[in-house]
This record gives structure tokens, C-alpha cells and sequence, in this order.
């Protein structure tokens, strides 16, 4: 529906609607506008398209976010933004004492035999998702770059940090990621970067950031 512009839903419902509600009232103005990301990325995640997440030659950028969250916030509370089947859980071990990731419903339940008393996961949409909870590290693994404006989507989550809580970016080298990183670092201070290339020439930078005090 080219033109149509989709209507915030967050200006008329923000405290009004559970954060469940605003989820599934979000849904229904996207599938009345034929922007449906939840349908595209659940049948993705159906039919296996993203199973090759689970490569080994994924390994490295899922350590070294852990060793991010280990170093810098051990035994904190980590939000994983659009955290898919929840493989990062893994490589994050005991490396936090709460986890939260939040995806879409099919993600959400190949997830699910992760859950324990400490790991949980719920169905929302990375852009409207919101909590009173506050977390230590907020981590977007391959997903920053879904927004349509990653430094407005990034921005808003600052809002989810615990006091000296730090986000954790990992994107794949292409033109676009290299322009979003030239954006953040206008907003964002860098606590520690690193590149890492596998054995297929991927590449990827991670860092860990800390929102610029006024």
C-alpha cells in the first residue's frame, strides 16, 4: 500500500494497554495496512530459513557478546532484542542472572525449552516493545538494522537500561551497517569494540555502548 503511512500506536495507548495488548492491537493495524513483519518472519522461521544460525561459523560473534555481558555486567539482567530461538541464551551461560528475549510467536516457541526460573521469552514486536522493567544489557544480535531509523529504535531502548547499563550491537559488515555505526557514534559512547571475520569472509563488528550523558 504504498503512501500509506502505518499510525503510531504507542501515542493514544501508552499506559492505557498492557504491553500484551498493545502487541496484538499493534498486529491488527499492520495486517489492516498489509505490513505484516510478524507473518513474513514467522513462516521464515517455520520453514527453516534461519536454521543456519546454529552454524558454527555463527560461534564467535555469540561469545564474544557474552564476554561483553560477562565483563562488563556479570550476574546482571539481560534484555536479547529480537533474540530468535534463543541461541544467544546459550552462549551467555551463567553469564547473567535474568534473561528476556522477545520475538515473534514462531521463534518464541522453538525457544521455549529454554525456559527456566531464570530465562524467559515473550512474543512482541521489537518496535513497539516496552516494560517497566530496567535492565543491566540490552543486546541487539543482528536485528538493529530492521528498523527503518536504527538510531531512533536504539534510542528508545535507553530507556529500558538499569543506571550504567550498557547496549550491546552486533551487525554484519555491509554499506548500510557502516553508516548505522557512523550514526550511533554520535549518540553513544563507545565502551569496546572488536571485528571478527569466519572462514566463509563474514564479517561482523561488536561493540558495547553507553548512552551519552547530557
Amino acid at each position: 500500500m504504498t503512501g500509506v503511512v502505518m499510525p503510531s500506536l504507542s501515542h493514544w495507548s501508552r499506559g492505557m494497554l498492557s504491553p500484551t495488548l498493545r502487541f496484538r492491537a499493534a498486529r491488527a493495524v499492520r495486517r489492516l495496512f498489509n505490513l505484516d513483519r510478524e507473518r513474513r518472519w514467522n513462516t521464515q522461521y517455520a520453514t527453516g530459513v534461519w536454521d543456519r544460525l546454529r552454524a558454527l561459523d555463527e560461534l564467535a560473534h555469540h561469545a564474544m557478546i557474552a564476554g561483553y555481558v560477562r565483563t562488563l555486567k556479570p550476574g546482571g539482567s539481560v534484555l536479547d532484542v529480537a533474540c530468535g530461538e534463543g541461541l544467544l541464551r546459550d552462549a551467555l551461560g551463567d553469564a547473567c542472572h535474568t534473561y528476556l528475549g522477545i520475538d515473534f510467536t514462531e521463534p518464541i516457541r522453538l525457544a521455549e525449552p529454554r525456559v527456566t526460573a531464570s530465562t524467559r521469552f515473550a512474543v512482541a514486536d521489537m518496535h513497539e516493545f516496552t516494560t517497566h522493567e530496567r535492565f543491566d544489557a540490552i543486546i541487539f544480535n543482528e536485528s538493529l538494522y530492521y528498523f527503518e531509523d536504527p538510531l531512533a529504535g536504539l534510542t528508545r531502548y535507553v530507556s529500558l537500561l538499569a543506571s550504567n547499563g550498557v547496549l550491546i550491537v552486533s551487525m554484519h559488515e555491509t554499506t548500510r551497517t557502516t553508516g548505522i555505526w557512523d550514526r550511533l557514534a554520535d549518540r553513544f559512547a563507545l565502551v569496546d569494540e572488536v571485528r571478527i571475520t569466519n572462514r566463509r569472509d563474514v564479517s561482523w563488528t561488536v561493540k558495547a555502548l553507553a548512552p551519552l550523558r547530557p
